[in-house]
């Protein structure tokens, strides 16, 4: 009987351990899982979401319309090849500030490439709009865009309100 009593003690201690064992394994799967996450700081050069530097410049950008700050921001953004997460950003800051480098980027990011089979099918009204409004605000490289896509051909540049907002009437009027 002291036997048996002994087995089925020793039985359980062993049996406790194989499940903290397991749960350890879980929990280090978990912690493994939250090191890799991409909004938790990185080792190597990988990016970090929560850098103070980079919040500190997305809010002066957009709330104080601080364009150095929303440059720094931006490059480290396309540095990391982050470009495209930048759009949020570039919005906010176009909307909000009238920037035309804002625009710009809005139109880098939405524009397909030209070598792409996506380019003549899925070409972005919103990005239409923002190179032409970036036009509009004196931004230079959307100058040199438009002059190369319409001065040079002899055709005259649209206003960004006819691009965007005659797609948003006609949509109405579908509705």
């Amino acid at each position: 009987m002291k036997n048996l009593i002994i087995l089925i003690i020793l039985f359980l201690l062993f049996n406790c351990n194989k499940n903290t064992s397991k749960e350890n394994i879980e929990l280090k799967d978990v912690l493994n899982e939250k090191q890799t996450n991409e909004y938790v700081s990185y080792k190597d050069d990988k990016f970090d979401f929560n850098d103070k530097t980079l919040k500190e410049n997305l809010n002066n950008a957009i709330y104080k319309g601080d364009t150095l700050a929303y440059n720094r921001a931006c490059k480290q953004y396309a540095i990391n090849g982050r470009y495209k997460e930048f759009l949020y950003y570039a919005i906010v800051m176009a909307e909000k500030n009238n920037y035309g480098n804002a625009y710009w980027d809005i139109s880098n990011i939405l524009s397909a490439e030209e070598d792409s089979p996506l380019f003549d099918k899925y070409k972005s009204k919103y990005g239409n709009y923002s190179i032409l409004k970036a036009y509009e605000l004196g931004q230079r490289g959307a100058k040199s865009s438009m002059n190369y896509v319409y001065t040079e051909k002899g055709i005259p540049i649209p206003s960004s309100s006819s691009v965007y907002c005659s797609e948003k009437a006609s949509s109405k009027n579908v509705r």
